[in-house]
């Protein structure tokens, strides 16, 4: 028995897990449209560039939320008997694996300002954080999260029915 995910190859493409939220949550990008209109019609007076300044700074604040969230991700995870290996990608490249026991490996869903993110923990200490970047989306979490724990139910009926510890 084994639980296995990988990440697929547009996911594992830094740009690529932006671009991916990007088409999923255009609303937020509205106000790049917006900046871009002003920006064509000149002349602007100092209410305009005013507001021109505003509307740029927001977009800079957001550019850095969303790429700093972007920057760490859930490349893989598999359960093999009770072992567990994490792998997580740093931008497009595999930096951390993480080692784990599957009786002490937990994942819950959390909502942090209203964002859900798969928080991953071991012994209580917070292993990863996955935020909805990329292909993770709230239904494909809750989905991770079931089979996680019906591959974590099976592993324990298993060790019950062999009399193992």
């Amino acid at each position: 028995m084994q639980l296995n995910y990988n990440t697929s190859q547009t996911d594992e493409n830094y740009l690529g897990r932006v671009f991916l939220f990007a088409k999923r949550n255009y609303g937020l990008f509205i106000l790049d449209f917006v900046l871009i209109i002003f920006l064509a019609v000149p002349p602007y007076g100092k209410e305009e560039t005013g507001l021109l300044l505003i509307m740029f700074a927001v977009l800079l604040v957001r550019d850095f939320i969303i790429l700093s969230i972007s920057y760490k991700h859930l490349g893989k995870f598999i359960a093999k008997g009770n072992d567990v290996t994490i792998g997580i990608l740093r931008k497009s490249k595999f930096q951390d694996d993480i080692a784990g026991w599957l009786p002490d490996i937990e994942l819950e869903l959390k909502y942090k300002l209203g964002i859900p993110v798969l928080y991953i923990t071991s012994s209580a200490n917070v292993i990863f954080k996955q935020y909805p970047i990329g292909i993770w989306t709230i239904e494909k979490m809750k989905e991770f999260i079931d089979s996680f724990y019906d591959y974590k139910k099976e592993q324990a009926l298993w060790k019950i029915y062999k009399g193992q510890e």
